[in-house]
């Protein structure tokens, strides 16, 4: 991934040109109907740009782009619901599968870290009002929030190769499970957690009434964990956290796109 760069520095021609090559890899450069204006492969490098140039609203973004690109589609048609049309939204819904298996390919690791984030989809006094599907009551360190949480499974150089999208109150290791249903296929890594994935198969620094060595080692263990703050703490400038979300969907392809867009430039 290293050609494949992307900073904001090289502008946003040379930008999306770097993105788009990447694309055309994973997914068809083909117009495949004849009012099609974008192939699936660009649609994804400019949705992609918006993360590199950290915009937190991609309805503006995509205006932004068509103020130099006419010949781009409109973003949603106005009048319309969310799912009519072939527009640049609803195509992004139709390709947010294949968007999630590139952004967990199957590879052989050594150890991984693991950890959540909170991801509320409404301000703190909103919460009553919130209707949005699926979303519960969680607590994280920054304290209770309405929403979801990130699950990610991050390498010891900061890249994140599995994630999970849950409601905030499942448990830290009721998640974690379910991650490594696919252990197997990452090469059977040793996963190093914090101190909320106190349980056998994990490494995890000991607690005062703990009575077997966890294979904590904070000379080894200790510098990796501070990685993934820095990875969350890079996903959130990106505006992971930001802007208005209706619908499952959304939220599922705005945190493909973040993960995509931070693996390519922290490859």
């Amino acid at each position: 991934m290293c050609r494949y760069r992307p900073h904001r520095s090289l502008g946003q021609r040379e930008v999306i040109r770097r993105l788009h090559r990447w694309a055309k890899k994973h997914f068809g450069d083909t117009k495949y109907r004849p009012h099609q204006k974008v192939s699936d492969a660009l649609l994804v490098a400019l949705h992609l740009s918006r993360l590199v140039y950290k915009h937190a609203y991609p309805s503006i973004w995509w205006g932004l782009l068509r103020e130099t690109r006419p010949w781009l589609p409109s973003y949603r048609q106005a009048g319309r619901s969310p799912t009519f049309g072939t527009q640049a939204f609803t195509r992004m819904q139709k390709v947010l599968d294949t968007l999630v298996a590139v952004a967990t390919p199957n590879q052989r690791l050594q150890q991984v870290v693991i950890d959540s984030a909170p991801l509320p989809v409404c301000r703190p006094k909103r919460m009553a009002r919130c209707t949005f599907p699926e979303a519960r009551w969680g607590y994280a360190t920054q304290g209770e929030f309405y929403g979801f949480k990130l699950h990610v499974w991050i390498t010891p150089s900061g890249q994140i190769v599995q994630y999970a999208l849950r409601p905030a109150n499942l448990h830290d290791t009721t998640v974690a499970f379910e991650l490594n249903r696919r252990w197997g296929d990452f090469g059977t890594p040793k996963i190093i957690g914090d101190k909320g994935y106190c349980c056998l198969g994990f490494v995890f620094p000991p607690k005062k009434n703990t009575t077997y060595d966890t294979g904590w080692r904070p000379e080894i263990h200790g510098p990796m964990r501070k990685r993934v703050e820095t990875v969350f703490s890079q996903l959130v400038e990106a505006h992971l956290r930001v802007g208005q979300l209706k619908t499952m969907a959304s939220l599922r392809l705005k945190v493909v796109l973040a993960v995509l867009a931070h693996n390519l430039a922290h490859p």
